[in-house]
């Protein structure tokens, strides 16, 4: 029964992530900028953070306009990254907060929404702004109409001026 509990424990201690102590980071995004070729807008930050406690395993959260994501976490150590989409139509543009929670905050941030309670009042391990200056839909004519009218003034003033020739 010992033998059971400690293997318990050891591996709840092995499964938890460790927790950050001030964050420094990097962090690096990309948003879509061409509607034309893609159904939805796409967003990616990635990021760099070091710890001042040493922590290397840490397990994030993305919060974006209340929406969760998991982060991932990158070959190399420190390097994270999280990646959600949104059709061109609610990808307004603007400013987009991505808020990052460790476990701890995490768990208090569902608890939170579980319970209907304020969102606003749980602090996330830090933060990131994104720009998104929207995505291009393309021209308002496309070339196939303007070629078209085109050849149809082309064809036009050649007929008008064969008429003027020939009266």
């Amino acid at each position: 029964m010992i033998w059971t509990a400690a293997v318990l424990t050891l591996l709840m201690v092995a499964c938890s992530g460790e927790s950050c102590t001030d964050p420094v980071i990097s962090p690096s995004a990309y948003t879509t900028s061409d509607a034309v070729i893609s159904s939805e807008s796409v967003f990616i930050v990635e990021l760099s953070l070091s710890c001042a406690n040493g922590a290397q395993s840490v397990t994030l959260y993305a919060d974006v306009n209340g929406r969760q994501f998991p982060v991932t976490r990158g070959q190399d150590v420190g390097k994270y990254q999280v990646s959600w989409s949104l059709p061109h139509k609610q990808a307004s543009s603007g400013t987009y907060q991505v808020k990052f929670f460790d476990e701890e905050s995490y768990s208090a941030l569902r608890k939170a929404q579980r319970n209907n309670e304020d969102v606003n009042s749980i602090q996330p391990l830090f933060s990131v702004n994104i720009d998104h200056r929207g995505a291009w839909s393309g021209p308002w004519v496309s070339t196939e109409v303007v070629a078209a009218l085109i050849g149809i003034l082309v064809y036009y003033m050649a007929f008008s001026a064969k008429s003027t020739i020939q009266a």
